[in-house]
């Protein structure tokens, strides 16, 4: 009876076994694709949580239309533009006829209003630096000798009766930047002004806006660059 329960004892081990050995193989296998996956390697799996960014702030940006225009500083530090020669623009709709520098910003602005195949840039407008249209010094006054390009700016506008502009009014780079933006923004809406006294549609000019030392035309590191940076420009909103 002795030897009946040693043999019964083995067999129940050897059964024992036989279940254990899968079990430990299941373990080892399972260990070693932990192991595999990254975990025993130092690394692992886990991905970061993705955070949601906030959508980036869009800020206006300017291209310039107007080529650059070969010129000059004078004595009183305005940028004298190099206007070419006299040609003549026989304006639409009865408005009349212009005698006007090649190279000024009527004859560009005209151009580009009687151009079907030129469109509406709504994300960097389209601007023309006015080349004779300037301030006294340190001040938000129109200069007399810029009525002649604002009344001819004036007969484009009747010309083209639907087109809509925006002025934008710029500085160098000297002084303080907030002081720059605040004067811009007065010499912007006195062209305004001026351009509605002189006949202008109340609804030609949508908008003034003064950006200060934004958007710079010619380098702030010469006197001619800054003279350039001085200036008022008219944006083409809608033709």
């Amino acid at each position: 009876m002795s030897h009946n329960l040693e043999e019964e004892t083995v067999e129940n081990a050897g059964n024992g076994l036989k279940w254990l050995l899968p079990l430990l193989l299941l373990v080892l296998v399972s260990a070693a694709a932990w192991y595999l996956m990254g975990s025993g390697s130092g690394t692992t799996t886990e991905q970061p949580a993705v955070v949601a960014k906030e959508p980036a702030e869009k800020t206006e940006s300017q291209s310039v239309t107007t080529p650059a225009v070969a010129g000059a500083v004078d004595t009183s530090g305005n940028y004298i533009y190099d206007l070419g020669k006299i040609i003549s623009i026989d304006l639409p709709n009865g408005a009349g006829k212009l005698d006007v520098g090649e190279n000024s910003t009527e004859n560009r602005l005209f151009k580009f209003l009687s151009d079907a195949a030129a469109t509406i840039d709504t994300v960097k407008g389209n601007w023309f630096e006015f080349t004779n249209v300037r301030f006294n010094t340190g001040g938000a006054k129109v200069d007399s000798a810029s009525t002649a390009q604002l009344k001819n700016i004036v007969s484009i506008s009747k010309a083209f009766p639907v087109a809509t502009f925006k002025l934008g009014g710029y500085t160098d780079n000297t002084g303080d930047s907030v002081a720059n933006v605040s004067l811009s923004q007065k010499r912007s809406e006195a062209v305004v002004a001026e351009l509605k006294k002189l006949g202008a549609s109340v609804k030609a000019i949508t908008d003034a806006k003064g950006y200060g030392p934004q958007y710079p035309i010619g380098d702030n590191t010469t006197a001619e660059g800054k003279a350039q940076n001085r200036r008022v420009a008219i944006n083409v909103k809608s033709k």
